[in-house]
């Protein structure tokens, strides 16, 4: 690799960005489906129709008073057989006809936490009732599930009126919210997570993009491939590509294990990324076993998809997976060091612990020794910080490689990979406009670092503000905007493999969260890691965080005030954090990967990995193990 060589302060303070605000969105825990484990690919899905029970409604009561109305109509909302007859039922007939939910959801948390306050006009002919509660989530039009505000007001008023007028008539409803107002429990027992795929912008990797859908009716393929072909969310949609055309009408047919999708589009179309985006969504349905692309109306051959013929692949094929949202093909090695050292190791996932080799070039033999250590998604190089965290360097897995010096003058604490061999690389600084080192504190830094597993040593980062630098392909550095991240130290930071966004742990006045941010690059080349959702607001004290899959973080940290452990977390925003295991004792670093087990290293210099979902295992000494990226 043919590095830029020294980049120095002055050159790289003159490539600052102008600042953008970055919104902040929140997630909350909506206990739904359990946490995906990733197969090869990088995602994976069980039956999606697990758990659902239908509900067997009741029904409005004879002589029930408004709020008693009102209270049985919210409990009854989560069914949604037959369009919502259940619901309807509670409604004036012309009221029932007309009623169309905007297919938003308003959460709260369960019907004893609702206040109902009826007001009965003079004549007694019409009610209005207030109902009053929590504010737990929303889940948008285009499924996406975002929490409120801690405190946030749920304030939905009932119009109710007597039946023909009658005095002595039931009360029902005449006017209504248009959005569905479900409680937890019925969000959890309707509604499930499900990735609509998009393409990062290389077109290298397929992106997973979360949506909440009800999955009482028998129209959930209809609605999947409706929103796929409708494209990303208002989230994503800056940092993907989609290859169906914007504003494709899709004509859809649908029977017991087949899918036919019909697509108008003019100009030239990239026919397998449809069928690849296609193919990755519908996998997710265990009933839809092949499908036909067509467009225009004609039918799109995918030779060698498994189907019964070119023209009805399987979803399941892999003849998809080259553009896995994993962004990982075929075996995976497990990198780690010791003695100063890089080693590697493959087949963890099968049980073989012996298996292990010194990686080939200098990093590997320890002719620099490192804090930190990254390895390209393709195994190809290895990028380290140096003792103190004043380099960066880079070199080939391969004998006679040289080091190359990427960045210095800095104070580097975190770097990772994307699919494309782009190096990310965080810097912190002590103003925006310098980062002035202090010698003595490097000094120090190399006196205390331990040369037996260099990259467990050196103390987190303090709050200030942080720069993230993007080396094109290993090389071209470019500054990136993380404005939004003022005044935020970045205490970890991992891109996901597919490019288009990273996980973060921010400390802001002592306090620690899990965010995950978008990246976007504009026309002239500037790019922008922004717009952060807030995870799992319930975890505490963090330490370490990776990706596992495209749509599945693991994190270091605690719950409740207990012990530290490793967490899965999902990026669908509903779905709370699990347990990956029984709690070892100090473990410091965590990693994983598609298809493979989650490692960890100790502080007692050893390495544990968890094949088990339940249990962990010590199988080799050493420290920092992680997977590429």
């Amino acid at each position: 690799m043919t590095g830029p060589g020294l980049i120095g302060r002055a050159v790289r303070a003159s490539l600052a960005a102008a600042a953008v605000c970055a919104a902040m969105a929140a997630c909350a825990s909506v206990p739904t489906t359990g946490p995906v484990v990733p197969g090869a690919g990088g995602d994976s899905a069980g039956d999606p129709y697990g758990g659902y029970v239908r509900l067997l409604p009741a029904g409005p009561q004879p002589g029930v008073d408004p709020e008693g109305l009102v209270s049985g109509f919210l409990k009854d909302m989560g069914s949604f057989e037959e369009e919502h007859k259940a619901a309807r039922s509670y409604m004036l007939p012309e009221t029932g006809e007309t009623w169309s939910p905007d297919g938003t959801v308003k959460v709260f948390a369960d019907l004893d936490t609702v206040d109902l306050d009826a007001e009965i006009s003079a004549d007694g002919l019409t009610a209005t009732v207030r109902m009053r509660s929590s504010l737990v989530a929303t889940i948008d039009e285009s499924g996406k599930y975002v929490s409120s505000d801690s405190g946030r007001l749920l304030d939905e008023p009932f119009l109710l009126a007597r039946e023909n007028g009658d005095p002595d008539g039931d009360w029902r409803i005449r006017s209504l919210p248009d959005e569905l107002i479900l409680s937890q429990l019925d969000v959890e027992r309707t509604h499930r997570p499900f990735n609509l795929y998009f393409f990062n912008p290389a077109r290298s990797a397929l992106v997973p993009d979360p949506v909440y859908l009800p999955v009482s009716n028998e129209q959930l393929p209809e609605r999947l491939l409706r929103k796929l072909i409708g494209g990303p969310s208002e989230w994503l949609d800056p940092a993907v590509e989609s290859a169906f055309p914007r504003g494709a009408t899709p004509s859809l047919e649908v029977d017991a294990e087949h899918a036919v999708i019909d697509v108008g589009a003019s100009g030239e179309v990239d026919e397998f990324a449809m069928g690849a985006q296609i193919a990755w969504t519908l996998r997710q349905l265990p009933e839809i076993q092949e499908f036909t692309l067509k467009v225009n109306g004609s039918e799109v051959d995918f030779p060698g998809s498994d189907g019964e013929s070119a023209d009805r692949p399987r979803p399941g094929s892999d003849h998809w997976s080259r553009v896995n949202p994993g962004a990982i093909t075929g075996g995976v090695r497990a990198y780690y060091t010791h003695e100063g050292q890089l080693w590697s190791a493959e087949d963890w996932d099968e049980g073989v612990f012996e298996e292990v080799e010194r990686v080939p070039g200098p990093l590997g033999a320890g002719d620099s020794l490192l804090e930190r250590f990254a390895v390209s998604v393709d195994e190809s190089t290895v990028a380290g910080i140096t003792q103190g965290g004043g380099e960066v360097v880079t070199s080939f897995t391969s004998p006679g490689a040289q080091i190359e010096e990427v960045l210095s003058d800095g104070v580097f604490t975190e770097l990772s990979w994307d699919v494309n061999g782009n190096l990310w690389v965080v810097e912190e600084t002590e103003d925006a406009g310098s980062a002035e080192r202090d010698p003595d504190a490097e000094e120090t830094a190399e006196e205390e670092a331990d040369t037996e597993d260099p990259v467990e040593e050196g103390p987190p980062p303090a709050p200030g503000t942080t720069a993230l630098w993007l080396l094109r392909g290993g090389e071209e550095v470019v500054r990136v905007d993380v404005s939004g991240l003022r005044d935020t130290s970045v205490v970890h930071f991992q891109i996901s493999r597919d490019g288009t966004r990273a996980a973060l742990v921010t400390e802001e006045d002592g306090e620690r969260s899990l965010q995950v941010g978008r990246v976007v690059e504009d026309a002239d080349g500037q790019v922008v890691l922004g717009s952060f959702v807030t995870l799992a607001r319930e975890l505490q004290d963090l330490t370490d965080v990776a990706w596992r899959s495209s749509d599945q973080l693991v994190v270091l940290g605690g719950r409740d005030g207990g012990t530290a452990q490793a967490f899965l977390v999902s990026l669908d925003g509903g779905t709370p954090p699990a347990s990956a295991g029984t709690p070892v004792a100090s473990m410091m670093t965590i990693s994983g990967a598609p298809g493979q087990p989650l490692v960890a290293g100790s502080d007692d210099g050893n390495i544990w990995i968890s094949n088990d979902p339940l249990n962990w295992q010590n199988v080799v000494e050493g420290g920092a193990p992680t997977f590429p990226g």
